[in-house]
């Protein structure tokens, strides 16, 4: 068997709703020998994803698809989405092997699509930012300070016990900010 989705989706077109991705997962199910595919799994698409085009949830059989991405990058559904399903199919067969192992290997090239776990696309501007601030606490009862990548509300000072407050200034990670923070620090 041939496998091919040109006649329920082409890049040219907008990203498929549910009931083609389905459709596409079925056609994958009918090639590995597993007609009930899509029905086993669930394919949706996931905005919280930033720099992945896909992924497989496998405990939960879910493959979650990258919006952002893929509308910028649409060739790239079917190579993804074929990806996700085969290590889907590979959890339900084997059990837990390797991800991009010989039975992966095997179910990629029954349907003709390379086996790449990675791609090369623009994604830096997805990434989140992290440390762009700094936290000085300062305990409101004997004075003790820490600085913190986050603001650490939940804890308390181990010598005034949980019934004390924070003094919380933050400041950007920066050597202008720590400076002042360490001023702020030396102030007490």
């Amino acid at each position: 068997m041939r496998f091919c989705v040109d006649d329920l989706w082409t890049p040219e077109l907008p990203l498929p709703a549910r009931a083609v991705l389905r459709a596409i997962a079925a056609r994958c199910g009918a090639a590995w020998e597993m007609p009930d595919l899509a029905d086993r799994v669930r394919v949706a698409y996931n905005p919280r994803l930033r720099t992945t085009l896909g992924r497989a949830v496998l405990d939960k059989r879910r493959v979650d698809l990258n919006p952002r991405i893929l509308r910028d990058h649409p060739a790239e559904l079917i190579p993804t989405l074929v990806h996700e399903l085969a290590h889907m199919v590979a959890h339900m067969r084997y059990g837990n092997v390797p991800p991009h192992g010989a039975h992966f290997r095997t179910l990629m090239r029954a349907v003709n699509v390379p086996a790449a776990a990675t791609h090369d696309l623009p994604v830096k501007q997805l990434r989140r930012r992290r440390g762009r601030h700094l936290y000085l606490h300062r305990c409101t009862g004997c004075g003790y300070s820490f600085v913190a990548r986050s603001a650490r509300r939940n804890s308390y000072c181990a010598a005034c016990g949980p019934e004390m407050t924070w003094h919380i200034l933050r400041a950007p990670n920066t050597p202008k900010g720590r400076q002042l923070l360490a001023a702020a620090a030396a102030q007490g």
